[in-house]
C-alpha cells in the first residue's frame, strides 16, 4: 500500500483560486451543568467563553457558590482550555484545585458546588493565510495564519476594529499591520494609551486646546484625533477609559468631530480610522455596566483575537530565532541549542511574545560560544520540569530538533509512563507535579485514567 503525505492542517487551493486556504480547529463546545440540559457554544479563535454568577459572564450560573466571573473555556489547537479566573471557591478537576488545564470530551470539573461536563468538541473549517508572515506579525501555527487571513480581509476596509489579547501578545504590532495594509498607510499612525493617560490632562491630550484655555495653555495644541487626521488612531487599552471619557469618545467617534478645550461649539471635522485594543473582556464589561454598550459596538465593527504564545506551538522557537537574526545585524550570529528549544516549547509564557523577546535578547548577550543553552534561559525554577525534560533529551543524544515535538510528546513522555507505570511515579521522575504531567498528557490525547 502506498500513502500520500498531506499537510496536517491545510489544503492547497486549486489553480486560479484565492490564496486563502482551509484548516480545521476546535470551533464548537457542548457542555452541561450536571443534572441540567446540554448547551452549545461557538468558539471564536482567540476569545473565551466566561461562566459565572453575574451578568458580566457570557454564561450565567445561578448558584451562590459560583463567583461572579468564575472560569472560562477557550479553543486551542489541542482541544479546549479551562482557566480559573481567580474565583473564591476555586475550580476543581478530579479533586485538585487547578488554574489552567486542557480538557477532553467527557471530562468533568467543579466550579464551587456546581459540576460541569464537557460533552463534545466540534471541529470547524476556517480560512488561513498560506504564508507565515503578515505585515509586522509572524507565525506558522494555524491560529496565527487564521488571524492573518482575517487581517487581509479587514485591514483594507474602512471599518473600525477592536483587537483583544493578553498582555504581550502583540496588539500594537497588529494595529500597525492594519494601518500598513490599508489605504491610509502613508498618513499618520497615532497612539493613545489609555492606561497611562493622566485624568487631569485627558481632555487636552485627546481633543486639544486653544491658547489660554487653562492655566499653562500658552499655545495652540491639536489633540490626538486631529493629529491622526487622514490616518489611524490606535486606542490602546480602551477598557481603561473612565465613564466620562467614554461618553466624550462616543461623540467624537460617532460624528468624527472634535472641539478643542476653550472652543465650545467650534467642531473640527476629522477623518480617522479607529483601531482599539484591550486585554479586558469588553463584552463582560458591558454586561457589568462598566463600559458603554454603544461605544463598544461603535468601535467593534470588526473583531480580532490574538492567541497567547502558549497556544502557538513551535512558533515560540521560530520567533526566538527571528529575534536572534535581528540582533545579528550588529553582532555575531547566535544560535539556540536543542535543550533550550525544548524548554522554550514547554514553558507557559505568562508574558507572551514580549517576555520571549526580552528573555532571548538577554540570553544572546550572556551565552558562550555563540549558542543559547538551557542554563542561559531564566525559565522558572532551575530544577523545574522544563529543565529536567530538556536535560534528559540532551543527554540521550538520540534526537534532533526537527523531531522535537514527536520525541517529547509522543515518545519520551509515553516511555516514562511505561517505565514507571503511573502518573505519580512518572511525575516524581520528571520533577513535576502529578497535575501538571496529567494536564500535559491530556493536551496530547495520551491520558488514560488507569495510569493515575
Amino acid at each position: 500500500m502506498t500513502t500520500t503525505k498531506h499537510t496536517a492542517d491545510a489544503t492547497t487551493p486549486a489553480s486560479g483560486s484565492s490564496p486563502i486556504r482551509k484548516a480545521r480547529r476546535p470551533g464548537q463546545l457542548k457542555v452541561r451543568l450536571v443534572g441540567g440540559e446540554p448547551s452549545e457554544f461557538d468558539l471564536v479563535n482567540g476569545s473565551a467563553i466566561t461562566f459565572g454568577r453575574s451578568r458580566a459572564s457570557r454564561v450565567v450560573i445561578d448558584d451562590a457558590s459560583v463567583s461572579k466571573v468564575h472560569f472560562c473555556l477557550r479553543a486551542i489547537d489541542d482541544g479546549v482550555e479551562l482557566e480559573d479566573l481567580g474565583s473564591k471557591n476555586g475550580t476543581w478537576f478530579k479533586g485538585r484545585k487547578i488554574r489552567r488545564i486542557t480538557l477532553m470530551p467527557g471530562d468533568r470539573f467543579r466550579a464551587g458546588d456546581c459540576e460541569v461536563q464537557l460533552l463534545d468538541v466540534g471541529q470547524v473549517d476556517v480560512d488561513v493565510a498560506p504564508n507565515a508572515e503578515c505585515g509586522l506579525l509572524y507565525g506558522e501555527s494555524v491560529v496565527m495564519r487564521e488571524l492573518f487571513a482575517k487581517l487581509q480581509k479587514l485591514a483594507p476596509t474602512p471599518l473600525d476594529l477592536l483587537i483583544h489579547g493578553e498582555t504581550g501578545t502583540g496588539k500594537e504590532l497588529t494595529a500597525r499591520t492594519i494601518h500598513e495594509l490599508s489605504s491610509r498607510r502613508k498618513q499618520p499612525f497615532v497612539i493613545l494609551d489609555c492606561s497611562t493617560l493622566p485624568s487631569n490632562l485627558a481632555d487636552a491630550t485627546i481633543f486639544g486646546f486653544r491658547r489660554g484655555a487653562f492655566t499653562g495653555a500658552e499655545y495652540e495644541q491639536p489633540g490626538l484625533f486631529e493629529q491622526a487626521n487622514g490616518g489611524t488612531l490606535f486606542i490602546d487599552e480602551l477598557g481603561e477609559l473612565s465613564p466620562e471619557l467614554q461618553m466624550k469618545f462616543l461623540r467624537a467617534v460617532d460624528g468624527r468631530q472634535v472641539a478643542r478645550l476653550g472652543e465650545p461649539g467650534n467642531l473640527r471635522a476629522v477623518d480617522v480610522r479607529i483601531v482599539a485594543a484591550t486585554n479586558r473582556d469588553l463584552n463582560a464589561e458591558v454586561r457589568a455596566g462598566r463600559f458603554r454598550e454603544d461605544l463598544f459596538h461603535r468601535v467593534a465593527h470588526g473583531k480580532l483575537g490574538l492567541p497567547p504564545l502558549r497556544d502557538r506551538g513551535l512558533d515560540v522557537v521560530l520567533l526566538a530565532e527571528r529575534f536572534l537574526r535581528e540582533l545579528a545585524v550588529d553582532r555575531e550570529p547566535v544560535g539556540i541549542a536543542d535543550d533550550a528549544k525544548t524548554a522554550l516549547v514547554t514553558y507557559d509564557w505568562p508574558g507572551n511574545v514580549r517576555e520571549l523577546k526580552n528573555m532571548i535578547r538577554r540570553a544572546a548577550f550572556v551565552c558562550d560560544d555563540g549558542e543559547i543553552r538551557l542554563e542561559d534561559l531564566e525559565l522558572g525554577r532551575p530544577h523545574g520540569w522544563e529543565f529536567k525534560l530538556a536535560k534528559t533529551l540532551e543527554d540521550s543524544k538520540s534526537h534532533n530538533y526537527e523531531s522535537l515535538h514527536l520525541l517529547v510528546d509522543r515518545v519520551y513522555l509515553p516511555a516514562v509512563l511505561e517505565e514507571h507505570r503511573s502518573i505519580s511515579a512518572s511525575s516524581r521522575h520528571l520533577g513535576i507535579s502529578r497535575v501538571r504531567l496529567r494536564d500535559r498528557l491530556k493536551a496530547l490525547g495520551l491520558y488514560d485514567i488507569s495510569d493515575s
